[in-house]
């Protein structure tokens, strides 16, 4: 059976029929392909970043304690949302004019060994996990290879102004405006406090294109006090819209973890009797809830099996798997289920 996209008239309903966004102050219809280099071009360069144009890296502020280090690009690739071209949970075929016939242009977080020396793995979507220890610092030294000014922002840590990672308009620190082929160095401290399941993402001045295309990553830092799980899964809520931000799309996906349809988002697999944690986040313009089929756990003493949250929240879910089967995890707004939020979980 052949999944059928909605038409254009249905997509712009359920976008509250918004049909302008505004991109380095000019406007481009949202159902269309935007000229992005030629808005960059248009874009001032903030005066502190046009100053530090010759200079090296940022310099790093004294630090404090143990460190962890991460060497991270950010690259511009091909993506496949659906590589089964299949919704497994319905049994139905997707039909490549809904996907695009060669997937989609998306920008990605890659990690790297040392001072950029080789890359450790592929550029993906999301971003490469994050993780620190209460009382350690993140260092982390961030080059662009995208054609957009982008950064990198984090959830949940503590760091001073200039480490922000946001662009601030005419007050823009080197961190918050990474040209192309720039490297900035960022430096985030971990202190009591701080322990929890977060996350990064770009925060530069073309907000929310190139986090709608994919940059974006998982963060936590960790209690040392605390036993780490048997299983581990990070889960990020997003989407992949059509139009400007990616032209080959004919409708809306809904995406965890840069993949829509059961089968292509990620089967995560566990046995009974695992201390089981699931971080969960979310980073596009809706909220959505994350259900467990089979599964409850306790919030605010209470159980529950569906929590509802919105743009930029994040949350841990930890338990004791006792229950064997295949189930499904899934977001329950179900206009954002049917068009890929949804995935397996297996349990023996």
């Amino acid at each position: 059976m052949d999944f059928e996209p909605m038409d254009r008239r249905n997509f712009l309903g359920i976008a509250g029929g918004a049909l302008v966004c505004t991109i380095g102050g000019q406007k481009f219809r949202i159902d269309s392909k935007a000229d992005l280099k030629k808005a960059n071009a248009a874009y001032p360069v903030p005066p502190k970043v046009a100053a530090a144009r010759n200079n090296t890296p940022i310099s790093k502020a004294a630090i404090q304690g143990s460190r962890r280090e991460y060497w991270i690009k950010a690259e511009q690739r091909r993506w496949n949302v659906v590589p089964s071209k299949t919704d497994e949970m319905m049994n139905q075929r997707i039909k490549k004019r809904v996907t695009g016939s060669t997937g989609t242009d998306v920008f990605a977080y890659r990690l790297y060994s040392k001072d950029f020396a080789q890359p450790l793995g592929p550029a993906t979507v999301p971003g490469p996990l994050l993780e620190a220890n209460v009382g350690e610092t993140l260092v982390v030294h961030f080059q662009n290879e995208c054609p957009l000014p982008v950064t990198m922002h984090p959830h949940g840590a503590f760091y001073s102004n200039e480490m922000d990672g946001a662009y601030k308009g005419k007050f823009t620190d080197p961190g918050g405006f990474v040209q192309r082929g720039r490297t900035v160095t960022y430096i985030w401290e971990c202190p009591e406090g701080t322990q929890g399941s977060w996350l990064y993402h770009d925060h530069g001045p073309f907000d929310p294109i190139p986090i709608s295309k994919g940059l974006f990553g998982p963060l936590v830092i960790r209690d040392p006090d605390e036993p780490l799980p048997d299983r581990e899964f990070f889960l990020g809520f997003h989407s992949f819209l059509p139009g400007s931000n990616n032209p080959n799309l004919r409708q809306a996906l809904y995406a965890i973890n840069g993949k829509a349809y059961t089968g292509n988002t990620p089967t995560l697999t566990a046995k009974v009797g695992d201390d089981v944690a699931f971080h969960v986040y979310a980073i596009d313009n809706d909220f959505h809830t994350f259900h467990m089929h089979g599964h409850r756990w306790k919030e605010n003493g209470v159980n529950i099996d569906n929590k509802t949250f919105g743009p930029g929240d994040s949350f841990r879910v930890r338990f004791i798997e006792d229950n064997p089967g295949r189930w499904l995890y899934h977001c329950h707004v179900f206009s954002h289920l049917h068009q890929g939020m949804s995935g397996w979980y297996n349990v023996t």
